[in-house]
């Protein structure tokens, strides 16, 4: 097999390889506290993708946390009250928050720009007032009990009071299938055509691109992701309330995508969520107080060398080592 295949297949080799480390990990490391991390940053895989699905399309959202609410007690509601499997229960709050999304993405999103990012973040604000005052529903600060799961498949019964094993894999698979979407959708017509959207809107309507057509579009099927990553937290939490979606942590998804890439679809939102994560959990632990520091900083540092974030590195990191080798090579000894 000559280079250029092998060049062709690096990223599939590389993804599969990746995936094959994620799922034998946790048979390896046995540390909860770290597969607690693990599970968390999944989470906020989902989040991010969401967030930079939406930025993609020339939106700034600044409240993607209010679909993380709208998911987590949509899910809460359906598992407690409704009495709705764990499934059907995720399935209910990516539905519910992907209609939130797409009725008032209708209204918000034709402002655009600078006042679309405004509106979101009231929005956000909105849904934690929300939260905290509807008492017959969300029970305010009081919040709402989950059980967790008994998932059955076959005659087998997946306890995940028992480990947080299941909570993991299911994360993971969760993170696979957001992660192939948006992929897919970024190597489509759909999302060709949001690139434009967001690169050069006017000349996209110029040429007959419906601008709010695919705005709501990105924006909806953001909501639904994060809806599901927002319930999927409140089972493993086995509790939801006001606290759990703040408005910070839109500013966090902001961080995370900056970090990994802000303009990458899938690779720069994991790969900032999974930083973000585990080192700001260790940073509360051990720095509480200059977390907020130590992020700001680095977003600049990254801003300053690497624009385009951490996913530089694979174009860069070639290159310093072919350089490194050419500057070898210039040595007496390769002269003589």
């Amino acid at each position: 097999m000559d280079k250029a295949k092998i060049k062709a297949k690096l990223p599939l080799i590389l993804l599969l390889a990746f995936i094959t480390f994620t799922i034998i990990f946790p048979l390896v490391v046995k540390d909860r506290f770290l597969i607690s991390i693990l599970i968390e940053a999944g989470v906020m895989c989902l989040f991010a993708l969401g967030f930079a699905a939406v930025f993609r399309s020339g939106q700034f959202s600044l409240g993607q946390a209010a679909f993380l609410a709208v998911g987590g007690y949509t899910g809460a509601l359906l598992a407690s009250k409704a009495g709705l499997p764990f499934w059907l229960s995720l399935l209910g709050a990516g539905l519910s928050s992907a209609i939130v999304a797409f009725l008032l993405g209708i209204v918000i999103l034709r402002m655009g720009g600078l006042y679309f990012s405004i509106a979101t973040l009231a929005l956000g604000e909105i849904a934690i007032i929300i939260a905290k005052n509807w008492d017959n529903v969300t029970s305010g600060m009081t919040g709402i009990a989950v059980n967790a799961p008994l998932v059955k498949i076959g005659e087998l019964s997946i306890n995940f009071a028992t480990t947080k094993l299941p909570y993991y894999y299911i994360i993971l698979l969760l993170v696979i299938l957001a992660a192939l979407m948006f992929w897919r959708i970024d190597r489509s017509r759909l999302g060709t055509v949001v690139r434009s959207v967001a690169v050069a809107p006017v000349m996209s309507e110029q040429v007959g691109i419906h601008l709010m057509k695919y705005r709501v579009i990105m924006f909806t099927l953001a909501a639904f992701v994060t809806g599901i990553a927002g319930a999927f937290y409140v089972y493993y939490l086995s509790w939801v309330g006001p606290p759990l979606f703040s408005g910070a942590q839109s500013t966090v998804a902001l961080i995370m995508c900056v970090i990994g890439g802000l303009w990458s679809a899938v690779s720069g939102p994991i790969i900032g969520a999974i930083i973000v994560s585990y080192f700001g959990t260790m940073m509360q632990i051990h720095l509480e107080g200059l977390r907020p520091l130590v992020f700001g900083v680095l977003v600049i540092v990254l801003i300053w060398f690497m624009p385009n974030g951490l996913v530089e590195l694979q174009y860069r990191f070639p290159a310093w080592i072919k350089s490194l080798f050419k500057k070898k090579g210039k040595g007496p000894d390769a002269a003589a």
